[in-house]
């Protein structure tokens, strides 16, 4: 039921939408392609291919634009396999397209728009999903994925007590799938909000990263390249991403990782106990 409205939604705004400028849309990579791998497989040509149709079209059509481009990142969050590997290229495209709202960071220009977009596409993606495999998912990863729920439900004992910890730390490690974790962890007692909050907060990282990597491609794309300019972005769109990504770290890894290099380093932290006697 849920497949097909979609698809007769799906079908009826396609229907509805202004055509596509052919002159600069002949070539673009379409749904089915997407499903291939074609988008994954060939991101630079997809990127630029998209980034030329969808410019020229969103000038005069840019609800159309802006709706169709979230609803695709959310059905491919949904269902998460058909797509796999495609959020990271969407990201960069909406990146690329949108420069609504800009502020500078690190004296590069970055829009908020585009942030917004990206940062709702997957949470309400993974919501969906979350909600679908709730309803009707309990079977099917049982008998496809048995192995895989079991490592999931085998690392939720060492969280016991802090089930928002274990869904941040699902979020943010790469022992499981994205797609996976949206279906999985409902199956498993994890409640929405939780979630939903680890979701919002982890992916503020991946997706200052992919907005970055856009604007990179809309600059390259109007002024040509320039790759002082292409190799101070992704200097700051690096630093950028460290830094956000450094309060997800759990505390006791980070402690666990800050002893490791003090001692292969050779640095010693002196004690309350040493100091007193000094």
């Amino acid at each position: 039921v849920l497949a097909c409205a979609i698809a007769v939604g799906a079908a009826a705004f396609v229907r509805s939408a202004p055509p596509l400028p052919a002159a600069q849309c002949a070539d673009i990579v379409t749904p089915l392609d997407v499903v291939r791998g074609e988008l994954v497989k060939r991101p630079k040509e997809s990127i630029i291919g998209l980034w030329t149709c969808l410019k020229e079209y969103k000038r005069d059509n840019w609800w159309y634009t802006t709706a169709g481009i979230w609803g695709t990142y959310v059905l491919f969050k949904v269902f998460g396999p058909l797509g796999a590997g495609t959020s990271m290229v969407i990201s960069i495209l909406i990146g690329a397209l949108y420069d609504e709202w800009s502020i500078h960071l690190g004296g590069m220009p970055y829009s908020l728009l585009a942030h917004g977009l990206g940062v709702s596409g997957e949470v309400c993606g993974g919501i969906g999903g979350f909600l679908m495999s709730y309803a009707v998912g309990r079977e099917i990863l049982q008998a496809f994925a048995a192995e895989k729920m079991e490592m999931l439900q085998a690392k939720m004992r060492e969280f016991d007590g802090s089930l928002f910890r274990y869904m941040l730390f699902l979020r943010v490690s790469p022992m499981l799938p994205n797609w996976f974790v949206n279906y999985g962890t409902p199956l498993v007692g994890m409640p929405l909000g939780y979630f939903t909050l680890a979701s919002i907060i982890a992916i503020q990282p991946a997706a200052a990263m992919s907005i970055s990597m856009g604007g990179m491609v809309r600059a390259a794309g109007e002024a040509g390249l320039d790759l002082l300019t292409l190799t101070k972005r992704g200097a700051v769109m690096a630093v950028t991403t460290f830094v956000l990504s450094l309060p997800l770290v759990p505390a006791e890894d980070f402690r666990a990782v800050t002893a490791r290099l003090r001692s292969v380093l050779g640095i010693q932290v002196p004690t309350l106990e040493s100091i007193a006697r000094s």
